[in-house]
Parts: structure tokens; C-alpha cells; sequence
């Protein structure tokens, strides 16, 4: 593999790292969440890629 190709992968691993805490920190402060229940949410972000983007664009509700 490429040293570029390293890089990328690399970026694209620390940044979904990055979107997954957010995420998570986003949920536990959250009050409500659209569509899933929390356990759901949670087990989304960790388990699938790129699944904290699903809930930052989709799965965020309204905080009261």
C-alpha cells in the first residue's frame, strides 16, 4: 500500500473516532431523540460506520 493510501485511511479512521464522540456525548445530553430509543441510537453510532452521522443528520430531536 501507498503511503498516501495510509494517510487516508488513517484520517478517515481518526475522524469517525471523532464524529463517534461527538456523537455520543450529543446523545447523552439529549432529553429526546427522534425514531430509535437511546439504546438504539447507542448501539448504532458504535457499531456501524459512519452510524454517528446517521444520528447527527437524522436521529437528533429537540431538547427541552
Amino acid at each position: 500500500m501507498s503511503p498516501s493510501v495510509i494517510i487516508i485511511v488513517v484520517l478517515i479512521f481518526v475522524v469517525n473516532l471523532a464524529l463517534i464522540a461527538w456523537a455520543i456525548t450529543d446523545l447523552l445530553h439529549r432529553d429526546h431523540v427522534k425514531y430509535l430509543s437511546k439504546p438504539w441510537w447507542m448501539s448504532l453510532i458504535a457499531l456501524v460506520i459512519f452510524g454517528s452521522v446517521i444520528y447527527l443528520l437524522v436521529g437528533r430531536g429537540e431538547n427541552k
